[in-house]
């Protein structure tokens, strides 16, 4: 055998030894993807009852955080929204409001920005004492291919400890359903 052959053997036997490294990397990268279950509070998807589905997204305390969580429903919304809304400015999700959102339930002790910036495009707005009560409104407003969003769009009032707690009131009284 000669030296160039033992250098073309040892070239491809790195070439394939390199190609499998990889498949094997790929196999596992994709293996985690599918396993992955998500991040509790952001974008969960807690109950689905006649094909009507209950997400968590207590996470979003943020405008654009819920701008996301809007963009990505492509049915109908029953938006859970508010908490502390006042150093929020809610304009950024008119426009997805306007197309997505057909009622607004408020959550919260000071939910006054979240009111008026929307109650001039969406008539369907309510407000709720506790997470239990806005499901049940949800519920009741919701039919078939609707998506009930928690997704406050404010920071965390005093209602709740944090937005786990919220998150976690939200899919106690979902599965009460």
């Amino acid at each position: 055998m000669s030296i160039t052959h033992i250098k073309d053997y040892r070239r491809n036997l790195a070439s394939g030894m390199t190609e499998k490294l990889i498949q094997i990397r790929k196999n596992n990268l994709r293996k985690r993807f599918q396993d992955f279950a998500g991040i509790p509070h952001r974008m969960e998807v807690v109950k689905e009852i006649d094909e009507i589905s209950y997400i968590n997204d207590s996470k979003a305390v943020s405008v654009n955080a819920t701008y996301f969580a809007l963009q990505s429903i492509d049915e109908s919304v029953v938006w859970i929204a508010g908490g502390d809304d006042r150093e929020t400015d809610y304009w950024e999700l008119m426009s997805l409001a306007r197309q997505k959102v057909g009622a607004i339930i408020m959550i919260g002790k000071h939910n006054d920005k979240l009111y008026h910036t929307f109650s001039s495009v969406i008539k369907k707005i309510y407000v709720a004492e506790n997470m239990k009560e806005a499901v049940q409104i949800a519920r009741g407003l919701s039919n078939s291919k609707t998506t009930v969003l928690l997704s406050p769009a404010a920071k965390t009032d005093e209602k709740y400890l944090d937005y786990q707690d919220r998150g976690t009131q939200f899919i106690a009284a979902v599965k009460t359903l």
